[in-house]
């Protein structure tokens, strides 16, 4: 790989990425309605988030995982009066992308990036910062997952769930067609012409795990280690029935798939209904992250956001949310009220000698980024 070839890829990722962006202003909208800025555009109590939202409904931006949770959706509407409405991403580059095109008239007041996307808006001024004395609820985190690198000081996030990236995978589908269960990524490359796997829809997990598996960072910046790890899944493509974060499930279920690159939540779910399924930590370790709480520019409800924060900040509420969607909590007062059945699954909250050998994602430089989003699009339309 030449250095010119380097060049173009960065650059016309560059163009790729401003296309893109022009694409999202016109077909979201954004633009067309005639009302003023910070003003809805009409007086009836919309299902869709407006530039100047009302006092009585909050609109959440987060994985399915956190806005599919009508009860606790249901239980503070009943205690507050303010209606919640939450609508799902699938990664966290396809929420900033959606947040950095609407320039703050999203119509959201809450929103559920993971750690590492905390520090690239940061970056990009695309949060609000806390108001810490309407969050008294805020001692019930432990003090270990606060003030970390992505976020000093927590002024503009709180970090809600423990999370990791694994294999889900059905039990009987790979012992039948191989004869063994996996223990480590190096199993989707020696089988690879027997499986049928899904990948994450979601470049930095799926490019750091092929780096790791090479024994570079999650974060590399080395454009030749970058352009090794593409090589490496470029092998596993004939594989690979999709990019997917949660469509998965049935699939797997029903032996459609051997397995799913997976995010422990739903690795686990899964897991807790199906005997059939397991959720495994890869033996060479993995991606550890939080996923966090955020109030992002433009947030049309501010008071409802801190009080929407403070409710989950609960150790009752955020047990019966790590119950629904089984990732770990960082609510230590939940810790100790979480089902046996929780409590007992190790991937739920990893060892600290597993943490060890595993890694974090962290804010890569745009021109890196670039790159990763250049590969990104020639691994998922097929161009290799």
């Amino acid at each position: 790989m030449t250095y010119n070839r380097r060049h173009l890829l960065r650059h016309g990722a560059r163009a790729a990425a401003a296309c893109a962006t022009a694409g999202m202003l016109s077909s979201c909208g954004l633009f067309e309605s005639t009302a003023s800025p910070g003003e809805p555009s009409d007086t009836s109590t919309p299902d869709t988030p407006q530039p100047g939202g009302d006092r009585n409904t909050l609109f959440i931006y987060g994985w399915a995982t956190y806005v599919d949770n009508t009860e606790i959706f249901e239980a503070f509407t009943k205690e507050t009066g303010i209606r919640v409405v939450g609508d799902a991403y699938d990664s966290n580059e396809v929420m900033l992308s959606k947040l950095e095109a609407a320039g703050g008239r999203a119509g959201y007041s809450i929103i559920y990036p993971s750690d590492y996307m905390i520090e690239q808006m940061r970056a990009l001024n695309l949060l609000v910062p806390l108001n810490r004395k309407l969050l008294p609820n805020l001692a019930n985190i432990a003090p270990s997952y606060l003030n970390r690198p992505y976020d000093p000081g927590n002024r503009f996030s709180l970090p809600v769930s423990l999370g990791s990236t694994g294999i889900a995978y059905n039990v009987n589908a790979v012992t039948s067609i191989i004869g063994e269960e996996p223990t480590d990524w190096s199993y989707l490359w020696q089988h690879r012409d027997k499986l049928r796997m899904t990948l994450l829809k979601d470049v930095r997990e799926v490019m750091g795990m092929a780096l790791h598996t090479l024994g570079f960072s999650y974060n590399s910046e080395n454009d030749d280690e970058i352009d090794r790890a593409f090589e490496r899944l470029k092998e596993l493509l004939p594989a690979v029935a999709n990019f997917s974060t949660d469509a998965w499930t049935d699939l797997l279920r029903a032996g459609d798939l051997t397995l799913a690159m997976a995010f422990s939540g739903d690795g686990i779910r899964i897991a807790r209904e199906d005997p059939n399924i397991k959720y495994l930590l890869p033996a060479s370790g993995t991606s550890i992250w939080t996923d966090t709480i955020a109030i992002p520019k433009g947030a049309p409800n501010i008071e409802a956001s801190h009080r929407w924060i403070n409710y989950i900040l609960r150790p009752e509420i955020a047990v019966s949310i790590s119950d629904a969607n089984s990732f770990g909590t960082t609510n230590r007062k939940a810790k100790e009220q979480l089902a046996p059945d929780l409590r007992a699954i190790a991937a739920l909250d990893p060892s600290e000698a597993y943490i060890q050998k595993s890694q974090s994602i962290r804010k890569l430089s745009q021109s890196t980024l670039n790159l990763y989003e250049t590969y990104w699009t020639r691994l998922t339309t097929g161009l290799g």
